[in-house]
């Protein structure tokens, strides 16, 4: 994926830029470098590319000299800076159905990243999983998306929500006093992925400020913000969020034209004008999961080679070289 030619909304920039201003920063300075200024950031329909939003984050936080600035981005940020996916929060029933509506409606924010819920007897896991190699900003980005989640989860339970534990798959920061002072359950850091639990008996428990018909009203124009994102994506980013989706192999080029609704023959051209194609796509996802079990699980190199597809070990040893110029067991030695 060409960091260039994703484009994000500037919904959260905006946030930064607001705490840049309280610490006496210019945000106009810090903008102008990527061609925006803080009159743009109020445009609902402003983009920037992945490379930009990247680079704007890792020079506020050094602009800041603050390690923990995302946590001190998101805790001011309150439900109703999500736009009509906050109002639709507010408005939902009961906490189950506020996770499905945040999973459900996230790309209309943050593309970033995608939500896996996981059922059990007992408890709901909530799982943030990066859709893009997030390279330097992954920790402070995951990080801000814990807290973001948790903010909306406390706000609509009045402060109550059944929360079992707060995970994060990196080592545990110096700024820790700050983590205690924003949650108020104990964080578990070198986690395999970001996750929030919740009590599965709680989740239906009707929430105070439940109203169904702003809820109808909220998720009417959250599809319409879904409807409008899915035509101005590129097909090539639809086509990686939908393969990410899938644990254990991946769909052909026939099953994923199937699921877009168009012929494999369509789908080819419509990648050819985006200047890819579907093997390059496949490929690029493979290479992203491989590091991601490699860095973050204790899967075998044997069992991620399964994982992504291949029936022959020596056929992801050689793919995974080509990617990183070293062998599987090397990088997760190196790593």
């Amino acid at each position: 994926m060409d960091e260039n030619k994703l484009l994000l909304p500037t919904h959260y920039i905006r946030q930064i830029a607001e705490e840049l201003e309280t610490q006496g920063i210019n945000s106009n300075d810090w903008l102008n470098k990527y061609g925006l200024n803080k009159e743009q950031l109020s445009d609902p329909n402003q983009t920037i590319s992945l490379y930009a939003y990247k680079s704007l984050v890792l020079d506020a936080i050094s602009l800041t000299k603050q390690p923990s600035l995302a946590l001190l981005v998101s805790k001011r940020i309150g439900v109703t800076a999500h736009g009509m996916l906050g109002y639709a929060v507010i408005a939902s029933s009961c906490l189950r159905e506020t996770v499905n509506i945040i999973s459900r409606y996230l790309d209309t924010r943050q593309p970033l990243i995608r939500i896996e819920l996981i059922g059990g007897p007992t408890e709901l896991e909530v799982h943030l999983h990066p859709c893009y190699s997030l390279d330097k900003i992954e920790n402070p980005f995951l990080e801000s998306s814990i807290l973001v989640l948790y903010n909306m989860l406390m706000q609509v339970t009045q402060n109550d929500a059944p929360i079992t534990k707060i995970y994060l798959p990196f080592p545990e920061p110096k700024y820790t006093d700050l983590y205690a002072e924003i949650f108020d359950f104990e964080i578990i850091f070198n986690a395999k992925t970001a996750c929030i639990g919740l009590i599965n008996s709680k989740l239906d428990t009707p929430l105070a400020m439940a109203n169904k018909n702003s809820l109808q009203q909220a998720k009417q124009i959250c599809e319409q913000e879904l409807e409008k994102l899915q035509l101005a994506q590129l097909l090539q980013t639809r086509i990686r969020k939908h393969l990410l989706s899938f644990k254990d192999g991946f769909p052909s080029l026939i099953d994923v034209s199937q699921y877009f609704n168009m012929s494999s023959r369509n789908l080819h051209r419509q990648l050819q004008k985006e200047g890819t194609s579907f093997s390059t796509i496949l490929m690029s996802v493979r290479k992203f999961v491989a590091i991601e079990l490699l860095n973050n699980s204790a899967m075998t190199v044997q069992a991620i080679a399964l994982t992504l597809g291949y029936s022959d070990i020596a056929n992801f040893r050689k793919a995974f070289k080509q990617w990183t110029g070293v062998a599987p067991s090397n990088f997760r030695a190196k790593n």
